[in-house]
């Protein structure tokens, strides 16, 4: 067999000399160069289309948002208007014919304008008797009344046009809206209105809306603030909710949410796929809406954005060639360098000795790695250090700090991990949501903690965290960005736990307004609740009752305190237990106890006031092997407007415990409102129990 020409070089000796040549520096350079040439055009080509294409778009947005608020200003010329004819007629209502319906109905067929611009035109008096109905300036026979209609009650109550809400017209039964001009008779009162009915289909009012924008794809359409549709290019959909409308649900929704303003300034956003706009038209709270998709609004950026990509196309593949043949010359000194590093390997001694000596860019490239190193492990040292330091700066404070930045901790102190019981790496580096319960535990703080930065640039208040076993506390949390205005570069917060001394303020709150040996209310609790009630008892009657236990003084004198003291606690629990969640049950000193029953009738009361006594009549008190039982003495009384003060309802309260007494003690008495005992009464009462 012939052997192969010298030019020719079989697989086993090809694949592997290729394989070197990939792996050579040389070749790495130049295939980054002409990669380079091609990503430049590219990327070029990329930056240029995405400014043109946002250009573009916000000149489309703001194209579109300005033609809503023209369009939204013709709407409102119209309305202007046809409400400025139906006032000017209004103006010429002689006083007279409102008596006189023939002459009104001449007077309005005498004005061919309002029955030129409204399909309906109507004269109702103050009592909403419809005087005259002209229909396309023919008389009707059809006078409903209309006294029930919002828009009349409105009309009666000004002086200025009034438009109705979207409606289905009685006589008509099509969708409609009506302009009401109010009439003053000399006197300065309403005497009636004047009305003019536009079907919401009618070329008076939203003709300019046109139809042929449906065909190419984009629909405009008139919602009133409540999202009913007004005016819609599918007759179908008139009265329909926004809400449902194909592309407008979002911004519908997020309009609604921020107060559904009549905004007559345009704007234009992207959403589900079309281009949206609108515009809220003057002088009424409707808004106009102009949807079209987006594969329609943006055909212009498509077009030019295939053009570019084609030019870029050609653009890159000449950078690519020219990039390679200028790599390839430039890195001919590459292969020096690479055989001086070889060397430089196979030689022991410092890093510093062995790098090429010789002038040109090899030689200069090689100092400056060498110069890149040795400042880059000097630099890392000082960080380092710096780090170090910061670190026992942070772990001095007594109380926690923590970095944040970007939802995650990139610095805590030692006394930040002693709060939340973990070591620095379970903290560093993790999301900041694990301090928090749950999900919406860390967005509530969000939420507070922005406004604050906001307003004020820092944020300090009390909030529950957890700590790494799952503990929750109460903590005291401060944070202030490091960079005013600029959140990105982080927050330095300082957490303390507070749990004790938040627990110490309620357990102070609690005992302010509570009877240490009962845990009832205590009597300037109860007497501000009952003040508070008897200030509303023209709406809100309640009723109130007075107790007091019956022979009490033998349990004290035979058991001494102690006994009476467990008693009074048994008793207040006996107590609290026969009523609903939202009365009060108060212990007002001594024996002497006091139920508010909120919203409830004297019937019920006296039911809830009987299980009050035989609850306290069927206790007994089982103390040192003796037995011990008291009674109960009720007053009760229902409060209305009648009563002035809560003294004037405890006065009347107490007079009825005592007049329980007087019948025998362990019994029900409702107060007499004819038999309230003056100061020197009470007393000698009390002096009796």
């Amino acid at each position: 067999m012939p052997s192969a020409p010298p030019y020719f070089m079989t697989p086993s000796k090809f694949i592997p000399t290729l394989l070197r040549w990939v792996n050579t520096l040389k070749f790495k350079i130049v295939a980054m160069a002409v990669l380079a040439g091609v990503m430049s055009a590219v990327v070029t080509t990329e930056l240029v289309l995405t400014t043109t294409k946002t250009d573009m778009l916000r000149l489309l947005l703001q194209n579109d948002s300005d033609n809503r608020e023209r369009m939204a200003a013709m709407l409102a010329n119209k309305l202007d208007m046809l409400q400025s004819t139906l006032t000017a007629v209004a103006r010429k209502v002689n006083p007279d014919m409102w008596q006189d319906p023939e002459a009104m109905t001449r007077f309005l067929m005498d004005k061919p304008a309002i029955n030129t611009l409204f399909d309906n035109v109507l004269v109702a008096r103050a009592d909403g008797t419809m005087l005259v109905r002209l229909v396309k300036g023919e008389r009707t026979a059809e006078l409903p009344n209309i006294a029930d209609r919002e828009y009349f009650q409105q009309a009666m109550k000004t002086d200025q046009p009034v438009v109705s809400q979207p409606l289905v017209g009685r006589v008509t039964k099509t969708p409609i809206v009506i302009i009401a001009i109010p009439v003053l008779s000399p006197d300065g009162k309403v005497a009636g209105i004047i009305g003019g009915t536009l079907a919401l289909g009618s070329a008076s009012l939203f003709s300019d809306l046109g139809g042929a924008e449906l065909q190419a794809g984009s629909r405009s359409l008139v919602m009133n603030r409540s999202g009913v549709l007004l005016a819609h290019p599918e007759p179908s959909r008139v009265l329909g909710r926004a809400a449902d409308e194909p592309g407008l649900a979002d911004v519908y929704a997020q309009w609604r949410d921020v107060g559904s303003p009549i905004d007559t300034q345009g704007v234009a956003t992207l959403s589900e796929g079309h281009m949206v706009s609108m515009a809220g038209i003057p002088m009424s709270d409707w808004v106009l809406v102009h949807l079209t998709p987006q594969a329609i609004a943006l055909q212009p950026v498509v077009a030019a954005q295939r053009t570019a990509w084609r030019a870029a196309a050609g653009v890159a593949l000449l950078a690519a060639a020219l990039a390679g043949i200028l790599a390839w010359y430039v890195t001919r000194p590459i292969s020096k360098l690479r055989a001086r590093a070889i060397r430089m390997l196979s030689q022991e001694g410092s890093s510093a000795e062995g790098w090429p000596k010789e002038g040109g860019e090899v030689g200069e490239l090689a100092i400056a790695f060498q110069q890149v190193v040795e400042q880059r492990q000097r630099r890392q040292g000082e960080t380092q250090a710096l780090l170090r330091q910061l670190e026992a700066v942070l772990d001095l404070a007594d109380v926690g700090i923590a970095l944040t930045r970007h939802g995650h901790f990139e610095l805590v102190s030692s006394h930040f991990c002693h709060v939340f019981r973990c070591e620095k790496q379970h903290a560093i580096g993790q999301p900041t949501r694990m301090i928090h319960a749950s999900d919406d535990a860390a967005q509530a703080l969000s939420a507070r903690a922005h406004p604050a930065f906001m307003a004020h640039g820092a944020f300090d208040g009390e909030v529950e965290l957890m700590r790494r076993s799952g503990q929750l506390f109460w903590a005291h949390l401060r944070g202030r960005a490091v960079v005013s205005g600029d959140q990105a570069q982080g927050t330095i917060w300082t957490v303390e736990d507070v749990t004790e001394a938040r627990e110490q303020r309620e357990r102070l709150t609690w005992a302010s307004s509570h009877d240490s040996l009962t845990g009832l209310a205590n009597r300037p609790a109860f007497e501000a609740l009952l003040a508070h009630a008897t200030a509303r008892a023209d709406t809100e009657p309640f009723c109130a009752m007075f107790i007091d236990l019956d022979h009490f003084k033998p349990v004290n004198d035979t058991g001494g305190h102690a006994a009476g003291d467990a008693l009074l606690r048994d008793v207040a629990h006996e107590l609290a237990a026969q009523v609903r969640q939202t009365d009060t049950v108060a212990r007002l000193g001594g024996d002497e106890f006091a139920v508010l029953l909120a919203r409830c009738p004297l019937s019920q009361a006296l039911d809830i006031a009987e299980k009050l006594r035989s609850a306290v009549v069927a206790y007994r008190l089982v103390w040192e092997s003796q037995s011990f039982s008291v009674g109960a003495s009720i007053g009760l009384v229902s409060v209305n407007a009648s009563y002035g003060s809560a003294a004037d309802v405890l006065r009347a309260a107490d007079a009825a415990c005592y007049a329980a007494k007087l019948q025998g003690r362990n019994c029900v008495v409702v107060h007499d409102p004819q038999a309230i005992p003056d100061a020197d009464e009470l007393a000698a009462q009390r002096a009796v129990r």
